[in-house]
Order: C-alpha cells, then sequence, then structure tokens
C-alpha cells in the first residue's frame, strides 16, 4: 500500500478475514505507513489474528522451546530471540499514529506486540465489541485517552504509564486494572460500578502516591 497522507483517514470493513499481516519489517529499511494519522477498523466479525512481523512468531516458539528445555537459561535466550525479532527503528511501522479505532471486531484475540511496541505517536485508542480480547496492556506510547466498551471477556488493563483519561462500559468481567501512573481522569458506565471496585482503590492510591493528588472518577451518561 502507498504512503497515506495525514489528511486521509482509512478504514476497512469486510466479513471474511482472518489474519492479517504486512509482512517481514526487518527485511526493510522503509518506514510503514509513515505518515497515517488515523486508522479506523470497522465490521470485522471474523477477523482472529493481527500481525506484523513473520518471524517475530517464528522467535517466539524458539523461545518457548528453548525456556522449556533450559530453566532460566533458557528463558533468557527466549527474550534475546524476541528482541533480535524486533526491526530496527529505521523500519519502525506507523510512526505518526495518533487516533486507533477497532469496532467490531468479535474475533480478534489481541493487538499486535509490534504495533504497540512502535506506534510512537499514539495518542488516542478506542476497542469497542472486541468480544474475544482479553487484554489490553503494554502500551507505553498511548499518551493520552484509552476507550474500551462492550468487551466482554476483557479481564485486565496494564502498563499504560502515559494514559491520562480512560473510560470504559460493557466489560463485566475487568478484574484488573493497573500500573497507570499519569492517569488523571476515570469515567465508569454504571453497570461498571461492582467490578472496578477491585482496581478503583489502587488506581487512587497510586494517583496520590506518584502525583499528591486525586484521582477524578466520574459516572459516564
Amino acid at each position: 500500500m502507498p504512503s497515506t497522507s495525514p489528511a486521509r483517514r482509512p478504514s476497512w470493513a469486510t466479513d471474511s478475514l482472518v489474519g492479517y499481516g504486512v509482512g517481514n519489517l526487518g527485511s526493510t529499511e522503509a518506514t510503514a505507513f509513515p505518515k497515517l494519522e488515523v486508522l479506523v477498523i470497522n465490521n470485522m466479525p471474523n477477523w482472529e489474528e493481527w500481525s506484523f512481523v513473520e518471524e517475530e512468531e517464528v522467535a517466539k516458539e524458539e523461545g518457548a522451546a528453548a525456556a522449556k528445555e533450559g530453566g532460566e537459561k533458557g528463558a533468557a535466550g527466549a527474550k534475546q530471540k524476541e528482541e533480535e525479532a524486533l526491526p530496527p527503528r529505521s523500519s519502525w511501522l506507523l510512526p505518526c499514529l495518533k487516533d486507533l479505532q477497532l469496532v467490531n471486531c468479535p474475533k480478534l484475540r489481541a493487538l499486535p506486540r509490534q504495533l504497540v511496541q512502535q506506534a510512537i505517536s499514539l495518542k488516542k485508542l478506542l476497542i469497542a465489541r472486541a468480544s474475544c480480547l482479553r487484554t489490553v496492556e503494554d502500551l507505553p506510547y498511548l499518551s493520552n485517552r484509552l476507550f474500551v466498551g462492550s468487551c466482554r471477556v476483557l479481564e485486565r488493563v496494564s502498563n499504560l504509564p502515559q494514559v491520562r483519561k480512560f473510560l470504559v462500559n460493557s466489560c463485566p468481567n475487568l478484574r484488573r486494572v493497573e500500573e497507570l501512573a499519569n492517569l488523571e481522569q476515570l469515567l465508569l458506565d454504571k453497570d461498571m460500578e461492582e467490578i472496578s471496585e477491585l482496581w478503583i482503590p489502587g488506581l487512587q492510591e497510586q494517583r496520590h502516591r506518584v502525583h499528591g493528588d486525586e484521582l477524578e472518577v466520574s459516572e459516564w451518561l
């Protein structure tokens, strides 16, 4: 696909895609989608897997086997292989992406590891009706807002150190929300009131410890 101008908002919708990858970025110096700022993926009911680098999965499999055989030494080898699977900065993808929206992708199981590590300009992430997604975690560059809605099996949101605003509704199994060190505002739908009692105190304590003030918690109407 050619480079996309900042003004454009690509949007994909299909009912037949199961897995999608963009090839081996480790073999090229070209940056993938260097100007793309907004990406909307909507209504993909059969989409199960999203990946960018094939050899990343190979490295994981080899690393897991090494860990199983070699214990602690093997685990170190697994980590090294995963790190080696990442391409150099010159071939990082989506460097200008600011806004990512995933809507009605009920079979999508996870966000691609390379996306969360390399989308260095990401400010807003919206995920709605992703019925198989269990975690949203390890997004070091997401710097403004996270919205998660109608993700019925979502269990954990964690390690989002720069997120300032978190909006959540209709996630009845969300039992862990943690490591949001810069969170300023939490907005909850009424149906989240009971389950959120498991993790709001921890977020409030973290806000007070790190910043010395109070976390704003509001009901989202």
